[in-house]
């Protein structure tokens, strides 16, 4: 009898643990075909994974990234439909101030580098299960191939 507060104490200790402890959420793999990537256009893909069941108050997603050296690229996010010119499973988008800026990546020193992710629209997208990512490359060079999102979690903490 002795040994239940014990073992109510750790058993309230783990719970409240738990209870304050981030979430996760796994997107899918995805690559976008970066000769769609042109002319200061941004190419969005839909994103795909399941919805979290608690409103979430920031993500930062993070994952590995890979494409050929010399070039730079910006990332936005949006949590809407980003515009209405599709072609296959991307969206062109000309730059508006409807989407947001959540990251860069420079390809300089490798072709595989961690990537690292956040904003409001991210967040948004997270939780209302529509998230769009998009794509704008910087370098001014033409470049062609198949730029390989991978491992992509979205860390995210509750909403107090």
């Amino acid at each position: 009898m002795r040994s239940f507060p014990l073992l109510l104490l750790v058993l309230s200790g783990l719970l409240f643990g738990c209870s304050n402890a981030p979430l996760s959420v796994a997107l899918r793999d995805f690559d976008v075909d970066v000769a769609a990537v042109q002319s200061n256009k941004i190419v969005f893909v839909k994103q795909s994974f399941d919805r979290p069941p608690v409103s979430l108050s920031r993500v930062e997603l993070e994952g590995s990234l890979t494409y050929q050296t010399g070039f730079t690229f910006s990332f936005f996010a949006s949590d809407t439909e980003p515009c209405n010119t599709r072609s296959g499973a991307y969206y062109l988008c000309d730059p508006s101030p409807n989407f947001e800026q959540i990251g860069t990546a420079d390809f300089q020193s490798g072709s595989t580098q961690p990537l690292k992710l956040s904003g409001n629209q991210l967040t948004n997208g997270i939780n209302s299960g529509n998230l769009w990512i998009g794509v704008r490359l910087d370098s001014s060079l033409f470049t062609s191939g198949t730029m390989q999102f991978r491992n992509m979690i979205a860390r995210v903490a509750l909403v107090p």
